[in-house]
């Protein structure tokens, strides 16, 4: 509440911090199907239905219908919402551990690092869906522990398939859970199916909803998004944006070089290892500013178009067809900084990333550079953690299973495979980890006080 009320206008720099370039996409979607019958950002557009899964557009339609249709008191009543379930899920994070470890001060601990991380913090007050959710995965997380719960596994099920609808990422969890529980019960198969089969069937249910929905009514079998439809996702920036992340991992300072114009974009040594890659360089970004669609929306938002390109004279189809052959030559004549190298820097700007990209003023920036220097250090010593566990229990309990394998698995794909390194993407394994890190600090606390502090 401190940070909504009096740090988040000076944390982003403007006064509507609450709204971000994603939020229009989430609120359109909702409106048009509570006021045109259809879930589409854009009416009539083929693309349009497939933008995003629908799950935090559904949560956002609640509060629009509560308010009247009023956009502006949406947002606020989102915003508290979000703020109640976030203080819900210190709760619920408390008995989570409680439920695995029986241990009172771990739990109070793990629910505290919740309570102060930061980067739940800072989304909070933003009507994005990383906040709300973080909640319903740790929802689902404590039905699943809790054996009291009838049918606990199928509920969790739902829970999970509801979240993966707010945020694709989410869909990890799904294999993360179904190897714990095989891990766990490999060596009686009645009660690895007993447990593995309904939350399947209930993560199938809820999450399927999307899928299905696509393939019967719009004769489109699509399991995940389609952003095409925003015209400055055109294939250009999209071209743009898949060969830079072949090369290295931010897209900065190229994207503001092209952006700006008239400047010569300064690329890194691994684009210019090809013969003739310079000079397609050199013509595919000057012909991204002249002609390009999606870029275009970018230049003008930023002042330096007075109009946007028409459909006919852009030249967008071209520019992406150079990307694709730019970045086809990196894979095939320079694999191992393809392969290797990109992805092993993007892992570790994930784990050690310093501070913002463009930072309101000097205060954010040296606040945020101590903030993401706090978030490394608890990643380190939830490793720490982990290790401490397995070194004197010999096994990790189901929840610290799905943490491990849910970390790893969605830190390989971002880092390898999906490639664009954003922070806020990592969020939800990054709060699970403070877990494992919480047991760290009380082994040391136990050390230095010489009191017990992890016995049950």
């Amino acid at each position: 509440m401190l940070f909504y009320f009096f740090g988040a206008k000076i944390y982003y720099g403007k006064n509507d911090f609450f709204v971000g370039g994603d939020t229009w996409g989430w609120v359109a979607s909702i409106q048009n199907l509570i006021d045109h019958g259809t879930y589409t950002i854009i009416v009539g557009e083929p693309n349009g239905y497939f933008f995003r899964p629908p799950g935090y557009s559904f949560f956002i339609g609640i509060f629009y219908l509560l308010s009247g249709k009023n956009i502006d008191l949406t947002y606020q009543l989102v915003i508290y919402a979000q703020i109640f379930l976030d203080v819900a899920a210190i709760w619920l994070i408390y008995n989570i551990v409680l439920k695995f470890s029986e241990n009172k001060i771990w739990a109070a601990l793990s629910a505290l690092l919740y309570t102060f991380y930061p980067f739940i913090i800072v989304w909070t007050p933003v009507v994005y869906a990383e906040s709300s959710s973080v909640f319903f995965v740790l929802m689902g997380l404590w039905i699943f522990a809790n054996e009291k719960i009838r049918y606990n596994y199928f509920w969790s099920g739902l829970f999970f398939g509801f979240a993966a609808l707010f945020r694709l990422q989410i869909v990890f969890f799904f294999p993360s859970i179904l190897f714990a529980i095989t891990i766990n019960y490999w060596n009686n198969i009645y009660a690895l199916l007993k447990k593995a089969l309904p939350f399947t069937l209930a993560f199938i249910l809820s999450y399927g909803l999307w899928p299905v929905r696509n393939l019967i009514f719009h004769d489109r079998l699509l399991f995940t998004q389609d952003l095409s439809t925003m015209d400055c996702w055109d294939v250009d920036y999209m071209g743009f944006m898949d060969y830079i992340f072949s090369v290295k991992t931010d897209y900065e300072p190229q994207y503001s070089q092209i952006i700006k114009g008239g400047q010569n974009v300064v690329w890194p040594k691994a684009s210019y290892l090809i013969p003739g890659d310079s000079a397609k360089l050199a013509r595919v970004t000057k012909m991204c500013h002249d002609c390009g669609r999606g870029f275009n929306i970018f230049i003008k938002n930023e002042g330096f178009a007075p109009t946007l390109i028409t459909n006919e004279n852009t030249c967008s189809p071209e520019i992406a067809q150079m990307w694709s052959e730019l970045k086809e030559n990196q894979v095939n004549y320079n694999p191992l900084n393809y392969f290797l190298f990109v992805p092993l820097t993007n892992l570790k700007k994930s784990l050690l990333k310093t501070g913002l990209y463009n930072p309101a003023n000097k205060i954010v920036n040296f606040v945020s550079t101590i903030l993401f220097s706090y978030r490394s250090l608890m990643l380190f010593i939830g490793f720490f953690g982990l290790i401490l566990y397995w070194r004197f229990n010999k096994r990790f309990p189901m929840a610290l299973k799905i943490t491990l394998f849910y970390f790893v698995s969605w830190y390989f794909w971002n880092c390898f495979v999906y490639r664009n390194m954003e922070i806020r993407y990592l969020i939800q394994a990054d709060l699970l980890i403070l877990i494992p890190a919480a047991y760290a600090i009380l082994y040391f606390a136990e050390i230095v006080t010489k009191r017990k502090f992890l016995t049950p």
